[in-house]
């Protein structure tokens, strides 16, 4: 643990500038998870009251994400200012080396896969189950519960289409309906009324929409022979969908029913949970050499060179855990030459910063002596 005041010090610049941009970027992505929400609550696609629980829901999947990547940069930013302010160069001076500097950043790097370990054990899974729940229900309801006044609606299957002008606050009438829907032979219908109501069947539990004064046109796209018919009241069966229980996807599944599966998807899942904490801590070393600049390089030189790193290292990540679920790699090597690739950046960086008798001093157990002594 921490030895002494200035690793406190140094760990609370962490932790404060880690918190601040963690926020930030949860913010950020919450605010295109909202917009994209009400979009689709617009169009009919997301209930109104499902809205802010569908939001909370996904920030979950955002915290296991944002918290390693908030780590990254609140480590590069807190050390980016010590530098920029001469403070390094002070504590340097009065004989602080490296490992006083990587001890707090290792605190901070135990913090965080203590945080992503859990989230991703127990939080993570709850909630994509809970999504995916939200979204087996979103497809049993009729197109009748997603229809707005003024929009167009697309039926869940795709199949049809559907305009209301108005409609009362029940939502079992509706004025000047219009209605298209596309057959499995490419022929296409379209119905068009003064008004229209829902009715349904005690005894059956059969659902309809019931039309009125309309008239109807049927008729493959290209082809002459369209019918067209006129009716006072015409009525459409509701298809019914039987309700089941959804299969977990393997983001919604626990870790023991992984670590027991024998499927590759499984399993790409298993290491994907166990990658992320170890891509926080590695992320957190990594950023402690990459954070020294010089005073007249300013507080951001590095933010380029760190995303340049992140990036590709995510994306390998990703890609990885594809390739691994589609068997395109062993299970063996899984995802964990993504991790061993930017571990030799980090062993390059330091290599560079210490030099190469640190490298040639590991193997005899006095490296700790010389990075206290180097800065």
């Amino acid at each position: 643990m921490l030895r002494n005041t200035i690793e406190k010090y140094l760990l609370r610049e962490i932790l404060v500038t880690w918190g601040a941009v963690t926020l930030v970027l949860l913010l950020i992505m919450l605010g295109n998870v909202l917009a994209g929400s009400l979009g689709r609550a617009s169009e009919g696609n997301l209930s109104a009251d499902l809205v802010f629980i569908f939001v909370a829901v996904k920030s979950v999947g955002l915290l296991v994400t944002l918290i390693p990547l908030g780590l990254y940069l609140g480590i590069l930013l807190a050390f980016g200012r010590l530098y920029r302010d001469s403070e390094m160069s002070a504590l340097f001076a009065c004989g602080v080396g490296l490992v006083n500097v990587f001890r707090p950043a290792m605190v901070a790097g135990a913090i965080g896969v203590a945080i992503i370990t859990a989230l991703t054990i127990w939080v993570n899974p709850w909630a994509a189950g809970y999504e995916q729940r939200i979204k087996a229900g979103l497809s049993e309801r009729s197109a009748l519960d997603f229809l707005t006044a003024g929009k167009f609606v697309e039926s869940q299957d795709a199949t049809g289409v559907f305009f209301i002008q108005s409609a009362n606050e029940d939502k079992t009438h509706f004025e000047q309906v219009f209605v298209h829907r596309a057959g499995e032979d490419g022929s296409r219908q379209v119905e068009i009324a003064e008004s229209a109501y829902y009715e349904s069947d005690d005894e059956s539990g059969d659902e309809f929409m019931i039309f009125r004064n309309g008239q109807t046109a049927t008729g493959t796209p290209g082809e002459p022979d369209y019918i067209e018919s006129h009716f006072e009241t015409h009525g459409v069966l509701i298809p019914r969908i039987d309700p089941r229980e959804p299969r977990l996807r393997a983001a919604a599944k626990s870790l023991s029913e992984l670590w027991a599966s024998d499927s590759a998807g499984d399993k790409a899942e298993l290491q994907w949970r166990i990658s992320i904490p170890l891509a926080s801590l590695i992320l957190a070393m990594l950023a402690v050499p990459l954070s020294h600049t010089s005073p007249r390089q300013g507080r951001y030189a590095k933010i380029a060179v760190a995303i340049l790193i992140y990036i590709p290292y995510s994306n390998l990540l990703v890609l990885a855990r594809k390739w691994l679920a589609d068997e395109k790699v062993p299970m063996l090597l899984g995802l964990w030459w993504v991790h061993g690739v930017v571990l030799c950046v980090l062993l390059y960086l330091l290599i560079r910063r210490t030099g190469w008798t640190w490298f040639r001093l590991v193997l005899s157990g006095r490296s700790g002596k010389l990075l206290e002594a180097r800065a």
